[in-house]
């Protein structure tokens, strides 16, 4: 497999199951390679963690939600595949600069 094939497979992957709980031996699976040494790779490639990535795609899908759907953010947070609220909090705070309730209403006073 081409690393090009391989981060594909990869990226596709996450893109579809990112609401799901992801496991490092899938996902190594997948492309063929030991946990260590996708790890190694996938680092060398994007400059992030495999864990930080799919994290980083539940926190893109999490922003979108905040500002399309009224739903609650405990909602949100489950379905951009967080199960734990205080994580998504928190991740959401570093990954944005704001708590998903401040983002949330920055938009809503935009829209208005």
């Amino acid at each position: 497999m081409k690393d090009n094939d391989r981060i594909n497979v990869v990226f596709n992957y996450v893109k579809t199951h990112f609401k799901e709980e992801i496991r490092l031996e899938e996902i190594a699976d997948m492309v063929s390679m030991t946990v260590p040494s996708f790890c190694r790779y996938f680092k060398k490639i994007t400059n992030k963690t495999f864990i930080k990535f799919v994290n980083e795609c539940r926190l893109v899908h999490a922003s979108t939600l905040l500002t399309e759907k009224p739903i609650s953010i405990t909602e949100v947070c489950f379905e951009s595949g967080f199960n734990n609220f205080s994580h998504f909090n928190k991740s959401f705070k570093k990954f944005t600069g704001q708590s998903p309730s401040s983002y949330r209403n920055q938009f809503k006073t935009i829209l208005q």
